[in-house]
């Protein structure tokens, strides 16, 4: 049975109830081009348009309660709320609509500036060796009872509603715990306001989203807020704690005065989990190290160094959620490798070619000096930075491919509204200093192809920036992209694979 309005609105902080209604809601929006018969329909204030503008569409759709910032006109037999802030009204309302289930089963929230996605992954299919499922909700992949979902949109963590909605869903199919990937959007824009999470990751926090967060500072806030939630929310009885990068100086400080439980991760500095490169073979590291339920070793399929410490955090979440790790960490094994991070594209060509979603500097220089590592020759490297986005990090990309390629070139990534060539040149502002030869191609077609056409034997070409998406954005279109597919047609171009 549906709830009423007056059931939804009962309690919610800060909410007047305007005009009550015992009209069944059937679904809660936030977009009125979503409202159907009997929704609710959110306003909020947003960065670009103001929802309360919309609330006529959402009445003509069928509409039947509008909860607002501010009073709008409606119809008599039309709920009326008036809340503070629209956004925390929404999260709310999702999660009561969907009948909470975040309190239904465990879920853990992951965040940070670089690896969230790997950990996310890591964390859920290590729980897969303990309880019966596992959903996920993360930048590549939505699964519950077991099943692959289509993902809708390029968002990390959803809106709210379907947030509450996919929770609900795995709950639904039979899953124990569920995994969710936070961006620092959807701390900052409330997306997760009192969801029940039970484990809080931070893998790291560098530089990244200033153009929403404005200053590192801000942005480190945003990232910490997911411990405050994590205090905040309410208690399923699964425990609490916060799983914390003891290598990185910011996540690291979080720890002081974090009002739950810690347990950190690191290779160098002390930490309750401890990690290291134990080998490499031709299938990926073998990581090991040590832990409060004893010492670990993990066979992997995983490249990428970074990897050691993604493995740790989902080796400390896991290991506070059950106790043991030996069948998690057996079941590494057969971990597949995340589409787009550290991809090989191989048809037969005799250099390398990996596709990597390095968009930000910090992970950037990583994949760069990773490559290096088994790089004979050169290492030639394509990427961009995103348009309508932080404009800060521009340079520091620029600075990190001239220290660590030998040839650069910058095409687009997501240009969106903004000049492809304002783009580049903010790139390559930041290159003087590095030994890089930097050409600018801005049809990403082009430049992928150039730069296989320059690589040579023990080369190796590193496409960074898009890695698992589906599309470029630009001012007026969206056009379909898949970089590892755009890999084997310029090298089939060149006699390669076919």
């Amino acid at each position: 049975m549906h709830p009423t309005f007056d059931e939804l609105i009962a309690g919610l902080p800060g909410a007047q109830l305007t005009r009550p209604s015992g009209a069944r809601i059937r679904d809660i929006a936030l977009d009125s081009r979503d409202v159907r018969p009997g929704s609710c329909f959110v306003c909020r204030q947003g960065f670009r348009v103001d929802g309360h503008d919309y609330a006529p569409a959402a009445l003509a759709a069928g509409a039947a309660a509008i909860v607002a910032e501010r009073p709008v006109e409606t119809p008599a037999d039309v709920g009326l709320a008036i809340v503070p802030d629209g956004r925390v009204a929404l999260a709310s309302l999702a999660r009561r609509f969907w009948g909470e289930p975040d309190r239904k089963l465990g879920l853990v929230g992951v965040t940070g500036t670089d690896g969230k996605t790997s950990t996310s992954r890591l964390i859920a299919w290590m729980l897969g060796a303990y309880v019966g499922g596992v959903g996920e909700l993360t930048t590549v992949n939505t699964r519950a009872g077991g099943a692959d979902l289509k993902k809708a949109g390029r968002l990390t963590t959803p809106e709210a509603p379907v947030v509450a909605r996919l929770l609900a869903q795995m709950v639904g199919e039979g899953d124990a715990w569920a995994v969710v990937e936070v961006a620092s959007h959807a701390l900052e824009l409330a997306r997760v306001d009192g969801f029940a999470f039970d484990r809080a990751v931070v893998t790291n926090v560098t530089h990244e989203h200033l153009d929403l967060h404005g200053t590192l500072e801000a942005y480190r806030a945003a990232k910490r807020r997911l411990l405050v939630l994590l205090d905040q929310g309410p208690d399923d009885g699964r425990g609490k704690a916060a799983v914390l990068n003891a290598d990185d100086p910011v996540t690291s400080e979080f720890a002081a005065n974090c009002p739950v439980d810690v347990l950190t991760f690191g290779e160098v500095n002390p930490a309750d989990v401890s990690a290291r490169c134990a080998g490499v073979t031709p299938d990926g590291l073998v990581i090991a190290g040590s832990s409060p339920w004893g010492r670990w070793e993990a066979r992997t399929r995983l490249r990428g160094r970074w990897n050691v410490a993604n493995v740790a955090a989902a080796v400390a979440c896991v290991g506070s959620i059950t106790g043991d790790l030996s069948a998690g960490a057996d079941r590494l094994a057969s971990f597949a490798p995340v589409k787009g991070r550290m991809e090989t594209v191989a048809a037969g060509q005799p250099f390398n070619v990996i596709v990597d979603f390095a968009h930000t500097p910090a992970a950037l220089t990583a994949c760069l000096a990773e490559v290096r590592a088994f790089t004979p020759g050169r290492v030639l490297a394509v990427f961009g930075s995103a348009g309508d986005q932080d404009a800060e990090k521009r340079p520091l990309l620029g600075r990190a491919a001239a220290e660590g390629a030998d040839v650069a070139i910058v095409t687009n990534e997501d240009p969106r509204r903004e000049r492809p060539e304002d783009i580049a040149q903010a790139v390559i502002a930041g290159s003087t200093g590095g030994g890089a030869r930097f050409e600018t191609i801005h049809d990403r077609r082009e430049a992928i192809a150039r730069a296989f056409d320059l690589a040579r034997a023990g080369d190796t070409v590193v496409l960074a920036g898009k890695g698992h998406e589906q599309s470029i954005q630009f001012a007026d279109r969206e056009e379909p992209w898949d970089e590892a597919a755009a890999a084997r047609e310029a090298l089939a171009d060149l006699g390669y694979g076919a």
